[in-house]
């Protein structure tokens, strides 16, 4: 025969190494989900001020721009004529954003993550969009 208490342990051991095996898996799943939203999210965000930075040369607004970005890991842009490819590499999977302008695009992109200033000029006819790193 088994006490009470004993059983009443038992129990909570039965428990607690159940929360242990369902709820870790579960936790680091979550960690995981949130930390590739929140790169997406950094991606989409250098993205959207990269297109409305060049859609601002490309409208006349403006003839040079200058804006200061971070851009983050696994970033690839690249130009075909006038249209403008961003895309993201996370965990295996890419993601990607395009837009296409009235002039062509000429463009030497970061190769690495990082904090840079983002140079966009309307050069004969052709936007330009370099760039240069900022030490923190």
């Amino acid at each position: 025969m088994v006490s009470r208490s004993l059983e009443k342990m038992m129990l909570i051991a039965v428990g607690l190494s159940t929360a242990v095996i369902i709820g870790v898996p579960v936790l680091l799943y979550a960690i995981n989900t949130m930390t590739y939203s929140t790169h997406l999210q950094d991606a989409q965000s250098a993205a959207e001020a990269i297109f409305t930075a060049t859609n601002r040369i490309d409208s006349g607004e403006l003839q040079n721009l200058t804006i200061q970005i971070h851009i983050p890991t696994g970033v690839t842009m690249t130009v075909n004529g006038n249209v403008l490819t961003i895309t993201v590499l996370i965990d295996g999977q890419q993601t990607g954003w395009s837009e296409s302008y009235d002039h062509q695009l000429s463009i030497s992109p970061p190769t690495e993550s990082g904090n840079y200033n983002m140079i966009f000029t309307l050069v004969s006819n052709v936007i330009q969009i370099t760039h240069s790193w900022i030490s923190l």
